[in-house]
């Protein structure tokens, strides 16, 4: 990643105790509506980093003329999360960061949030660590906090800190370490389970995943997308849970358990089980063309051939 911007570092800066990770991507007003969540008592020690993934629109310099005290970055082609989270990651390192918070553009983030994350991350140690995340539409409720469920059981050494068997990518805290343990996310999957990967790569290096249910955020889901489940998204999921599978199992039950959930998502894009093998239904088209894609061995961004 270094290569690609020539990113030097500067010995004489001061280490950041926290950058922020922003992609843009979508609807600059989300982008924007972000950035001013984060505008509040914003301590002098952190920095936030808006890259534009890809867009052609010029974003960066708007967002920046607005916004003077954000750093940006402007990619010539959309990277994905995985590779323009990739970027930042580097961008951070030249800086020598504490940590990085990747945080989604849809997200309304108040620094008093990331301020409790930070205490947190210094007080339990190396750690993926996630807020309680409240859907954008009040009636949709909650979408992250595991205090919801009487069956999960907060840290012993603080209420508020509940393990979790998952990574988010909507808003995560990660110390610059860990990179340098288990290295940064995978550009093969480009989007979706990118996270995932991440955290079972984590895993096996005993490094939890938390969520501090204390700290809370507002997250309006999937909007680069346009809705929650496009054919996009479909396309990514078919074929990056293969990949995913391909990585961390392995096992012939693994696989069936794999085929069967894609049989199933994918059924659910036409009128009965079957038709979706033929179905000219966007999103059946889209999860046959992620299945073909793997076998394929085809990863990163979806052809561009693709008609979804």
């Amino acid at each position: 990643m270094l290569t690609r911007f020539n990113i030097t570092t500067d010995m004489t800066e001061p280490n950041p105790a926290l950058i922020i990770i922003i992609l843009h991507y979508g609807d600059i007003a989300d982008t924007r509506a972000c950035l001013a969540s984060l505008r509040p008592d914003f301590p002098a020690d952190w920095q936030i980093l808006l890259i534009d993934n890809g867009t052609g629109t010029g974003a960066a310099t708007t967002l920046h003329a607005e916004f003077p005290l954000i750093e940006t970055i402007t990619l010539v082609d959309n990277q994905g999360w995985a590779g323009g989270n990739n970027v930042g990651i580097a961008w951070a390192q030249s800086k020598r960061a504490r940590a990085v918070c990747l945080l989604n553009n849809d997200t309304l983030a108040p620094p008093t949030a990331l301020h409790a994350m930070l205490d947190t991350l210094d007080q339990c140690g190396p750690c993926l660590l996630h807020p309680a995340i409240d859907f954008g539409d009040p009636t949709e409720g909650i979408q992250l906090d595991p205090a919801q469920d009487p069956a999960n059981h907060p840290h012993p050494d603080h209420p508020n800190l509940y393990p979790v068997d998952y990574a988010y990518g909507a808003c995560l805290m990660i110390p610059l370490t860990i990179f340098d343990s288990i290295g940064v996310f995978d550009e093969r999957f480009f989007l979706q389970l990118e996270e995932t990967d991440f955290f079972l790569r984590a895993k096996t290096h005993a490094i939890p995943s938390l969520c501090l249910n204390a700290a809370r955020i507002i997250h309006f889901e999937s909007r680069s997308f346009g809705a929650r489940m496009t054919p996009k998204k479909l396309y990514y999921i078919a074929r990056n849970k293969l990949l995913l599978w391909e990585k961390h199992d392995r096992s012939l039950r693994g696989l069936s358990q794999v085929l069967r959930q894609l049989y199933w998502q994918a059924a659910k894009q036409s009128a009965t089980p079957l038709r979706w093998l033929i179905s000219q239904q966007p999103g059946a088209r889209a999860m046959r063309a992620g299945l073909i894609d793997y076998s394929l061995r085809r990863f990163g961004s979806a052809p561009g051939g693709h008609n979804f």
